[in-house]
């Protein structure tokens, strides 16, 4: 069975915190390949610094060299809001039923699933991978604490995303860079440039002067 990972966001900028997750959800699930899908227009959240095509530009930058990572520009493609729900059923309309898709998110996001457009759909879509980050506590109650209470870990979780297309809940004990893009956006505007940028990325941004960075 193919299995593809999904992983969205607005990625402004990308950093080495989100090539770590692919990356760890590449190996860790082993996963044909991780679409990295930058949103066009996030639906709870401010609207992105840059632009989508500059956006685009350092993910595709970030991923060099990065077998098994795929830049998806299909929400970019598309006007208004940028539901999740919508992605993964365009995926399945290509990939078809039989491929396995993994929605890939960390734990914050999972917490506030509920508020998500038809969040009830996506296991119906997808398999959920949830990124465990220290400082945020999963649901204890209700149904996200109901589907995660199914979830595993380890060999078992290879086992569920390679032996179905969709359905599980899926723990992912993985470390993590604790890296923030607004904390970097920060540090570009001031002058500074931040160590949690891919080096192409970084080379970019400063000489574009993007996010206001101006050399001190």
């Amino acid at each position: 069975m193919t299995v593809v990972g999904v992983f969205g966001g607005t990625f402004d900028p990308v950093h080495k915190g989100h090539v770590q997750m692919a990356l760890s959800a590449l190996s860790h699930l082993e996963l044909d390949r991780v679409h990295l899908i930058p949103c066009h227009q996030p639906p709870h959240r401010g609207k992105p610094s840059l632009t989508s095509r500059e956006r685009l530009h350092l993910l595709s930058l970030a991923v060099e060299g990065h077998e098994g990572l795929v830049v998806d520009d299909r929400e970019l493609k598309r006007s208004g809001l940028s539901w999740t729900v919508d992605t993964l059923k365009d995926l399945r309309r290509e990939l078809g039923e039989e491929v396995s898709l993994v929605l890939l998110m960390g734990a914050d996001a999972y917490s506030s699933l509920t508020q998500w457009h038809q969040w009830q759909e996506l296991p119906k879509l997808a398999h959920i991978g949830v990124f465990l980050r220290p400082g945020y506590a999963l649901p204890g109650e209700g149904v996200l604490a109901d589907w995660m209470s199914s979830s595993s870990t380890g060999e078992a979780s290879v086992t569920n995303v390679h032996g179905s297309a969709l359905g599980c809940v899926l723990a992912l004990n993985q470390p993590q860079i604790e890296l923030s893009a607004t904390d970097i956006r920060q540090q570009l505007a001031l002058g500074f440039i931040p160590k949690g940028l891919e080096p192409n990325v970084r080379d970019y941004i400063v000489s574009k002067q993007l996010y206001g960075f101006r050399d001190k």
